[in-house]
């Protein structure tokens, strides 16, 4: 995974670059390739802005999360855990779409209409031939 982290006012922590490496190692479980992962930190007076974009995911995706902190590691450390957030989210939405599968054991009932509340035209036919209602 490359990961490239950008500051743009301020000194950044010496082993910024080491402790980003450990945090994004947490995404590869949901990656297939060789994503690409930027940061982009800023220093305000009191606090950290920064911004991740994750590049090469499934699908063509790129994720953006934004995030601030007081420190640089923290700031860092919530960027991953937004990104790891929108991962899981995008795996759910194309995980099981169609609904169960037949390998789960549970065989789907056809439909056909007839629930136990309605009676079914056999019901109501009997029902008229017979004259009542």
């Amino acid at each position: 995974m490359a990961i490239s982290i950008t500051i743009r006012s301020g000194d950044a922590p010496a082993d910024l670059q080491h402790f980003a490496e450990e945090k994004c190692a947490r995404l590869t479980k949901f990656l297939r390739d060789a994503p690409r992962v930027e940061f982009v930190l800023k220093k305000d007076h009191t606090k950290w802005d920064g911004e991740a974009t994750l590049h090469g995911s499934r699908h063509h995706e790129r994720l953006v999360a934004h995030d601030a902190h007081a420190d640089a590691h923290g700031c860092i450390e919530l960027l991953v855990e937004k990104l790891e957030r929108q991962l899981e989210k995008s795996k759910e939405k194309r995980k099981d779409h169609r609904g169960p599968s037949m390998a789960d054991g549970a065989p789907r009932k056809p439909d056909d209409g007839a629930s136990g509340d309605e009676p079914t035209y056999e019901d109501i036919v009997r029902r008229d031939l017979k004259g009542g209602k």
